[in-house]
């Protein structure tokens, strides 16, 4: 397959890192190439510069080169990394004065942890996926969350993702995907006759309301178990599902028990995906 790269930016590495409790990264600086971290769940406090900045859910952080920083952890914490060399001078100037701490959330974070999946896919399978590819959805997203321009959504999605937002009952469900939700109680609270509220929804979405609600919940159910550290009957009640249909349902999704499925993606844990072959990732994690 052809190596392809993009023009503008150039993803030299990445990995999914589990920090435990009390760990940290001292000081250092990257002399060519730039750093998005962020936090899917965790505390601790990070130092870019001179400025200081408390982790939580959701924190992203960019480190541009030449520019100092550290990380420490108060509880056991889970991130997203990537380093990137930024081509482009018209991007570079672009970042050079947007906030280098930000929240990353709905879309933004739904498509950072495709970019990583993606690399994890080529890692495994290297003609499966072209860099350029991965470059361009990274680059995308890195300047969208920087600079602000995109909308964040309630939910990550990738099956259900061109369904319209607008759509009451969708939003419904996916407000309240832990809750029991019955026919009979939507067709109650929509004002619907059962059989009129599944056509009218069907020729929306391509799926009954009890179809989606499924899928949104397998769709969130397979995400914990892939980016979070939840135990498995956690995960089973945020989604509104008892541990065996839970169970039942992630086998026929992915072929494996949840824990099974858990423990294929844990071997990827602080493994690097390199996707320039010259490049070599120093690790400074202390405990």
């Amino acid at each position: 397959m052809i190596s392809l790269r993009d023009s503008q930016l150039q993803l030299l590495w990445t990995a999914r890192i589990d920090y435990a409790e009390g760990s940290r990264v001292d000081a250092h600086q990257h002399a060519d190439y730039e750093q998005l971290f962020i936090v899917l769940s965790g505390a601790g406090v990070v130092q870019s510069g001179a400025e200081s900045s408390v982790i939580k859910e959701g924190s992203a952080f960019l480190f541009r080169r030449g520019v100092s920083h550290s990380f420490q952890f108060t509880d056991e914490t889970v991130t997203l990394d990537f380093k990137f060399r930024l081509l482009d001078q018209a991007i570079l100037d672009a970042l050079m004065n947007v906030q280098a701490c930000c929240l990353c959330q709905g879309t933004h974070l739904s498509e950072i942890k495709q970019w990583y999946k993606m690399s994890l896919q080529r890692l495994k399978y290297p003609d499966s996926v072209l860099p350029l590819r991965i470059e361009a959805g990274f680059k995308s997203t890195l300047v969208s969350l920087l600079l602000g321009n995109a909308t964040a959504q309630p939910l990550d999605s990738t099956v259900l993702a061109n369904i319209d937002d607008d759509e009451p009952i969708a939003a419904y469900l996916r407000l309240n995907l832990a809750e029991k939700i019955t026919l009979d109680q939507l067709s109650r609270r929509f004002g619907y006759n059962p059989n009129y509220l599944i056509r009218i929804f069907s020729v929306k979405t391509g799926l009954t309301p009890i179809q989606y609600l499924q899928e949104i919940r397998l769709e969130k159910a397979t995400e914990y178990l892939e980016f979070t550290a939840l135990p498995i009957t956690e995960i089973a009640e945020r989604v509104g599902w008892s541990l065996p249909y839970f169970s039942k349902m992630i086998k026929q999704r992915v072929g494996l028990s949840p824990s099974q499925y858990r423990r294929s993606l844990l071997n990827e844990v602080g493994k690097d995906i390199v996707l320039e072959q010259n490049f070599e990732n120093i690790w400074r994690v202390e405990h």
